[in-house]
Parts: structure tokens; sequence; C-alpha cells
């Protein structure tokens, strides 16, 4: 079987199995997503189901993988933010203190030599960032980290977009030869996949910031 494939069901195993623990763990410390005039449930929902899909993804990668200088940063990185995810889950943390939360984790990444050096140009060449390469690379890793967690609204719509995401990755990096890449999105899709049999409608849980603010940095992560 390929690396690709045992990643994925690794993480989609994990995270399924994963997924009713995080929940009991989430309810004990308070995670809930009380209704409001602005949400369809009527009763309190526990968030922070993100972290069974972090725990699944983790599981797959070191399972599967060789872990290189870069891979590492990742993770480290992909830890931090869903630290942030687990205490915004909590205590709903004010949009400064996330935001630098963000940048800190994004800036981990360049620490680790995990950045932007160039971008297509339409007309045929690149554009070299040059001095540019590190803002231009925190910039995006919020912007999407971002992305994901906004439109984590409705039951099953963030990590099904993620599903969707990932496997356009994986086809793309296989194409290209770019394996490591493709073994680390295989593990993104399977650890979401195992998650969201739990976040259709009516959902028992919500993966909550941990879980989309981890999905949106991990996949911008890979993509560079």
């Amino acid at each position: 079987m390929q690396t690709y494939a045992v990643a994925f069901f690794i993480g989609l195993i994990a995270s399924w199995f994963l997924v009713l623990y995080v929940r009991k763990l989430a309810i004990k410390l308070g995670a809930l997503d009380k209704p409001d005039a602005r949400k369809v449930h009527k009763n309190p929902i526990p968030r922070m189901g993100g972290l069974a899909i972090y725990i699944g993804f983790i599981i797959a990668v070191v399972a599967s993988m060789h872990l290189t200088k870069e891979i590492i940063g990742m993770l480290i990185g992909a830890t931090m933010i869903v630290a942030l995810g687990i205490a915004d889950d909590i205590y709903q943390l004010d949009a400064k203190v996330k935001l630098a939360g963000q940048i800190a984790a994004a800036a981990v990444l360049v620490l680790f030599d995990v950045k932007i050096g160039w971008i297509a140009n339409p007309i045929g060449d690149y554009v070299y960032l040059e001095y540019f390469a590190i803002p231009f690379t925190i910039i995006w890793v919020v912007s999407l980290t971002n992305v994901v967690n906004l439109i984590d609204g409705l039951d099953g719509l963030a990590a099904g977009v993620s599903i969707i995401a990932s496997v356009t990755v994986i086809l793309v990096a296989l194409k290209q030869g770019f394996y490591p890449a493709a073994v680390l999105t295989a593990a993104v899709a399977g650890s979401a996949l195992g998650f969201i049999k739990y976040n259709f409608n009516p959902a028992v849980i919500f993966m909550g910031d941990t879980g989309s603010m981890f999905l949106g940095y991990i996949l911008a992560s890979i993509s560079i």
C-alpha cells in the first residue's frame, strides 16, 4: 500500500476513535457552544472536537514518514495553533490575542526555513520575494488559518471543504512528485474524515477554533 494511503487510514481511524473521548474532555473543561438567537441548536454542544483531528494527524505523520526539519517545524507550529484554539474554545479569547498567537505560530515555520521564496507570474516568469519572503509567508498562513475559521458555521462545512482541498492538493502533489506533501495532506484528509461523521447535522460535537484554525494552518503550511 502507498505511504499516503497508509497515512490517510491511520488518520481516519485515530480521529474517529478519539472523537468521543475528546467530547467528554470538552464537557469536563466547559468548552461548550451554548444556544442563542443566532444558533439553531437547542442544547449546549461541546466544542474542541478539532483536538481529535490534530491527534489523528500527528499519529498518522509520525507513523508513516521520516520527520525532517521542515516537518518538525510544521508540527510545532500546529501544536501552538491547537493550544490557542483550545484556550479560545474554553475562554473565548480576545481577537487581538488570537491574532498574536496565529502570527507566532506562523513565525515558527519561518524559523524552520518553511517560507514562500517565490510566486508564479501569470505572464510567464517567477517573482522572487527575497526580503519579502518572511512577511508574505506569515500573511499567507494567518490568512488561510482565518479563512477556514470563518467558514466553520454549518455542521460539516469546514471539515468537508478541508477534505476536498486536501484531496486536490494530494492529486497535484502526486502529479508533480512531491510525495512528502501528498503524505502530509493525506493525513489531514483522513483525520478530518474520521471527525466529520460526528459533525454532520445534528452534530454531537463541533470542531471549534481548535479544529478550524488547525486545518487552515496545516493546509497553508503544506502548500508552502
